[in-house]
């Protein structure tokens, strides 16, 4: 009895960590309804809405990725009421990311990869984040970084 116990113990907990371990390199969540009317509304032919938590400018926001009638990944933030907060615009390369982001990138992650680079415009004011997907050492992360080059997210994934 107390053997059988014990496996019941080491196998709920080791599916419990799996299950956490994929909703973290996942992190999708659902998109709320007023989201998803809100989008159609703008893009009818939108299709494969995924959407996950961020952090942009000190407030938390719902990203929203999907495709567009030409096939093209746009990616959307919205605020906890279902507003467009704003776009994200892909950049085409790490050409345009600004010199004080891409130093405390080096200083912060040396040897870096970049992968992807997307830049968030503030629409309450004057400012940008650039949302940065890099690989250091084997890790993977999602750094975010305003154009005074402070980091003010970042996470493994």
């Amino acid at each position: 009895m107390r053997t059988l116990l014990l496996s019941l113990l080491a196998t709920t907990a080791f599916y419990g960590n799996l299950s956490t371990a994929q909703a973290q390199e996942t992190g999708n969540v659902a998109v709320p309804d007023k989201v998803r009317a809100n989008i159609l509304k703008r893009h009818p032919q939108a299709q494969d809405l995924k959407a996950t938590h961020e952090t942009h400018f000190g407030q938390q926001v719902l990203e929203v990725s999907f495709k567009d009638v030409e096939d093209e990944i746009k990616h959307e933030l919205f605020r906890t009421d279902g507003a467009l907060f704003a776009n994200e615009i892909l950049l085409a390369n790490g050409l345009e990311i600004s010199p004080d982001v891409t130093k405390v990138l080096a200083d912060n992650f040396p040897g870096y990869k970049l992968h992807k680079a997307e830049l968030v415009i503030n629409p309450n004011g004057v400012g940008e984040e650039y949302e940065l997907f890099i690989e250091v050492g084997g890790s993977k992360w999602k750094v975010a970084v305003n154009d005074k080059g402070q980091i003010t997210d970042k996470d493994a994934y």
